[in-house]
């Protein structure tokens, strides 16, 4: 029994388990769809100073992520973790990962980033109509997921670097299981591939949680080599 296990987890094309989590609160909910709500005036003021990729988590985002490693502290252990090079991200996974009785790895990649905002960071709805009319448009005509922010992404975009991501999970990491602390599109963008999600599906889906987690297990009922489906969307600790 334990050869033929083993047999079976060397066959394995993917990991046996793959957990993402979107980051815990930041200070201004970076994440926010910019064209459908607007932001309070100093926080626009504040964000627009900065660097999306130097926004940090608030306490209260810092406590969702120790409950979160709380939670999977429980489970069987993980054999690395991944990150985006965001500060929020690599804070929420440390809270995370301080709360397991074991150590693991934790790398970045820049991959799992958030979307690109472009030139329209921290414009709020109303300031994109004023002062950008013609992408104001241009995004009413092409829609959420397909309208590519100017210096920026679109959906697209995004999940054509996760999609190479999955490259890496596939070459580096089958039969294990792997921990992903990422954004709120990325993570909407790992349940699109591995469920083949059509545009009004991928638009469909809720406003991920701070923290949220998705997890997708391998399954071989059908292929030696597995597949991984979908466990469970949008569970929180807190």
């Amino acid at each position: 029994k334990v050869f033929i296990l083993l047999l079976i987890m060397t066959e394995l094309k993917w990991p046996k388990s793959l957990v993402v989590i979107r980051h815990g609160e930041s200070e201004q909910n970076a994440v926010l769809d910019l064209f459908e709500k607007d932001l309070d005036k100093n926080l626009l003021m504040h964000q627009k100073e900065i660097r999306d990729a130097d926004i940090e988590l608030t306490d209260k985002g810092i406590n969702q992520a120790q409950k979160t490693g709380e939670l999977l502290a429980k489970e069987e252990p993980f054999d690395i973790c991944l990150a985006s090079p965001y500060k929020r991200t690599i804070q929420t996974a440390e809270n995370i990962l301080s709360k397991f009785d074991y150590e693991i790895k934790l790398h970045t990649d820049n991959r799992l980033r958030e979307k690109e905002f472009g030139r329209l960071h921290a414009f709020s709805e109303a300031e994109i109509k004023e002062k950008y009319p013609e992408e104001f448009e241009d995004r009413k005509r092409e829609g959420k997921y397909w309208y590519r922010l100017p210096r920026g992404e679109n959906y697209p975009d995004v999940e054509m670097r996760v999609h190479s991501f999955l490259g890496k999970l596939n070459r580096d990491y089958p039969g294990k299981r792997v921990l992903i602390i990422t954004h709120q599109v990325p993570y909407k963008i790992f349940r699109t591939l591995f469920g083949h999600l059509k545009e009004e599906e991928v638009i469909s889906l809720p406003e991920t949680p701070n923290c949220g987690i998705q997890e997708f297990k391998i399954n071989t009922k059908d292929s030696s080599e597995g597949k991984l489906v979908l466990n469970f969307y949008d569970k929180i600790a807190y």
